[in-house]
């Protein structure tokens, strides 16, 4: 490819945390183009790229399909994506895949908790159900249920 092609394509960015003993680990990981198409462009962390691109093509394409990633090139600055072209957009939609899980984990915490609550949390202790049973619950009773 030639080297001034290289250069017009934009970097992509999209925040991953880590955790370890020291806490929590937020980093920034930038993607490169690798190819593109009239819509989309294809990119890589910098290993795929190395592999794409370097001396060494040891990795077969099923290989290089499997790591590489496709983004829109319209459309950056709304809906989901899996990259940004700007750190900004990547930090907020970092932010928001954070309150989704955040909001996933309260529901399933909710259910496990009136599970243990009507239930008990030791051996079967409790009378075994014959037939379905309901559990009333706040949270859960308190979701946007009329959408459904």
């Amino acid at each position: 490819m030639p080297e001034e092609t290289q250069k017009a394509w934009p970097e992509h960015y999209r925040y991953i945390d880590t955790i370890g003993p020291e806490g929590l680990e937020v980093h920034c990981i930038t993607y490169q183009v690798i190819s593109e198409t009239a819509q989309c462009f294809y990119i890589g962390d910098t290993h795929t790229c190395d592999r794409v691109k370097g001396p060494q093509y040891s990795w077969t394409a099923e290989a290089v399909k499997k790591r590489i990633k496709r983004v829109l090139k319209d459309g950056g600055n709304w809906g989901r994506r899996f990259a940004y072209t700007d750190k900004a957009l990547a930090l907020r939609s970092y932010k928001a895949r954070k309150a989704w899980q955040l909001r996933h984990v309260r529901l399933l915490m909710e259910r496990a908790q009136a599970a243990i609550g009507y239930f008990g949390d030791g051996p079967a202790e409790s009378v075994i159900p014959e037939a379905a049973v309901t559990i009333p619950n706040e949270y859960i009773q308190g979701l946007n249920w009329e959408d459904y």
